[in-house]
């Protein structure tokens, strides 16, 4: 498990933006059946626009913790995807509950709470930075030998 984690943060970022629109999307193939039973059209719509909001904020969260890590500063990264991680699909949750009824009357929200956990693990994952070989070298080195 360790190695697929690891082989997936040396990814660039653009295939690690398809991977985890490909998970948003199986994560949609899961709520869309849930949300079409209880709310008909309206339900798909909500699922679809709480997916894609969490996903973009994921997305952007993503672009700007590898920007920063490349730099001298990942920890300005890190507090900038968690601005964006968190701002965009909680701004964009409350727009839409309020600009467009039938999204509410859809249960919006309750899709938000779905995709929102998957997209903020999935992310923080793959933002991660990359544990240095030569760092498991150092702590291998000063093992104490056996008495």
């Amino acid at each position: 498990m360790k190695r697929r984690v690891a082989t997936i943060r040396a990814w660039g970022v653009p295939a690690q933006l398809l991977l985890l629109a490909a998970v948003v999307l199986a994560v949609y193939g899961l709520a869309a059946p849930v949300a079409g039973l209880a709310a008909g059209f309206g339900g798909l719509a909500a699922s679809a626009a709480a997916a894609a909001v969490c996903w973009l904020g994921a997305a952007a969260a993503l672009a700007v913790s590898r920007a920063f890590q490349e730099g001298d500063r990942p920890l300005h990264g890190v507090l900038f995807g968690m601005l964006l991680r968190t701002g965009i699909p909680l701004f964009s949750a409350i727009a839409l509950q309020m600009s467009v009824p039938a999204l509410g009357e859809a249960h919006l929200l309750v899709y938000f709470v779905v995709f929102y956990p998957i997209a903020l693990l999935v992310e923080t994952v793959m933002s991660l930075p990359q544990p240095d070989a030569s760092a498991g070298r150092a702590d291998q080195s000063r093992t104490d030998p056996p008495t």
